[in-house]
């Protein structure tokens, strides 16, 4: 008598995880005299942009953009928690928040906080610090921890409330 085996495929996400990005949040310590905040503004737009295209490139995963009560986006609680209520009546099943910090003319950091929207539960938590305070070193920066992030949120992907 011989055995039967059943081979099936694994079962995957049918439908796409939303992941909710609000505008990026700044801070500046580096002591510059000069007055960059037409600057920091637009790179603010460059990242959060970068984060929302670049997440959304990997199969299964949407990206909203949600806006935070005021610019430049604070990480208070009860800011999170506006854009919580925001990103679930969006659907958003994750939210990404992120904030750049300006150390010196060349250093800066990049803090990234992807949680669940229903539980608050979180998913991952990066600080990167990158070089050069232009368009291309923001960009680059943002396009790092999207690849990154989304590789956290797929794989948590199961376990995400949606």
């Amino acid at each position: 008598m011989s055995a039967v085996l059943f081979w099936a495929p694994p079962l995957y996400a049918t439908e796409a995880i939303i992941v909710a990005i609000p505008d990026v949040g700044f801070s500046d310590s580096s002591g510059e005299p000069t007055d960059q905040n037409t600057q920091h503004a637009e790179r603010l737009s460059i990242v959060a942009a970068e984060l929302r295209s670049n997440i959304q490139r990997r199969e299964l995963v949407s990206s909203a953009a949600i806006s935070c009560s005021a610019l430049p986006c604070a990480a208070t609680q009860l800011e999170i928690d506006l854009l919580r209520e925001k990103a679930r009546a969006g659907g958003a099943s994750v939210i990404v928040l992120a904030s750049v910090h300006k150390m010196s003319t060349l250093v800066l950091a990049m803090k990234v906080d992807a949680f669940e929207v229903a539980s608050g539960r979180v998913v991952t938590s990066k600080l990167l610090s990158f070089r050069g305070d232009n368009d291309e070193g923001w960009r680059r920066a943002a396009r790092f921890v999207a690849r990154d992030v989304t590789d956290e949120i797929l794989a948590s992907s199961g376990s995400v409330a949606k």
